[in-house]
């Protein structure tokens, strides 16, 4: 319950909302947590800046709407674990989202477009959730959880283009004349009229694009020189420390079954992997269960499994895999303990 009461504490210090005992006590949580000083210390000096914050504004409203739980969303995999959210903190999520929302707006009337060309909208997702909407052209989207999308009210101009931070379904509505492009921290999509799954979180090993149907180009931000061009079935993998796109093939659960399309079976709220190592599994686990998993080794990250879940919750996936390899766990708040 730490990060919830941080960032309960957070949101009043923002509001100068503090009480005496509560500023002590969010000292204390400051200086026992080097993560928690840096998320401070980003978003005091965004806030206490009179110009909008540019280039990294949106990582700063990923990290705050991944915080909190909106009013209105369609659950995918609840953990059976009930969260105690105090007016303040709603209360502080209004302000901090209100605030970040005004300066990502004032950000692209000022220095991306003129005002009366584009009017951007953002769409975001927190654990356990998945969000689906339609664009201006037709275009829809399914995002996944912990995932944001920022698009405009209308699309203007030669291209259709949107960002993305996380995974998101697309099934791009056809229009040969304006490209649609998708742009992520480390690769850029562009389609005519097609259907795929890119997944884009900053915190995974791979950058994904896989392809369901038609036709994509994928440049990568850091070599605009180098291209793939991906076809129906192909997936496009980069790893993110090396910088290293690759091509493979999209990969089925059972046979070749159009139906079990791995990379896209959260779209039928399904949890599935194959011969997936365990520190790649747990973070499909905290997107989906809203909780964080935590290693006794790093060892236990290699173990490998294979299992498809719908409307389990997460003991029952734990008990499930603990039948394939040997490991114990223990759950404690929101916080899911592996050991041996």
């Amino acid at each position: 319950m730490t990060d919830q009461r941080f960032t309960e504490l957070l949101g009043k210090q923002l509001a100068g909302e503090l009480s005496p005992e509560e500023s002590t006590e969010f000292k204390s949580l400051l200086a026992a947590n080097a993560g928690y000083q840096q998320e401070y210390q980003s978003l005091s000096t965004y806030f206490s800046k009179k110009e909008a914050p540019g280039q990294n504004i949106d990582e700063v409203f990923e990290r705050i709407t991944t915080r909190i739980s909106p009013i209105e969303e369609t659950e995918a995999q609840p953990l059976k674990t009930q969260a105690n959210y105090s007016i303040w903190l709603k209360i502080a999520a209004v302000i901090v989202l209100a605030t970040c929302g005004f300066l990502i707006y004032k950000t692209f009337l000022t220095t991306s477009q003129p005002a009366n060309e584009l009017v951007w909208k953002l769409a975001s997702t927190p654990a356990k959730s998945v969000k689906k909407l339609t664009l201006a052209d037709g275009t829809t989207v399914t995002l996944n959880a912990v995932s944001g999308l920022k698009y405009p009210a209308n699309f203007t101009g030669n291209t259709r283009e949107v960002y993305l931070s996380g995974e998101a379904f697309f099934d791009v509505k056809k229009d040969a004349a304006h490209p649609f492009i998708i742009h992520t921290d480390k690769i850029q999509v562009k389609v005519l009229g097609t259907a795929f799954d890119v997944k884009a979180y900053k915190n995974d090993a791979f950058t994904e694009t896989t392809l369901i149907r038609g036709r994509v180009e994928i440049q990568l931000k850091n070599n605009t020189n180098q291209k793939f061009i991906l076809q129906p079935k192909d997936k496009f993998v980069l790893d993110n420390q090396k910088n290293e796109g690759s091509m493979q093939r999209l990969t089925y659960y059972a046979g070749e079954d159009p139906n079990t399309i791995i990379e896209t079976s959260w779209t039928n709220n399904r949890l599935t992997f194959k011969n997936s190592d365990f520190g790649s599994i747990s973070k499909q686990f905290e997107r989906w269960y809203g909780i964080t998993i935590a290693f006794e080794s790093e060892k236990l990250k290699d173990l490998k499994f294979t299992g498809q879940f719908t409307q389990e919750n997460i003991t029952e996936v734990l008990n499930a895999l603990q039948m394939i390899e040997h490991f114990n766990y223990k759950i404690k708040d929101q916080t899911v303990y592996i050991y041996r």
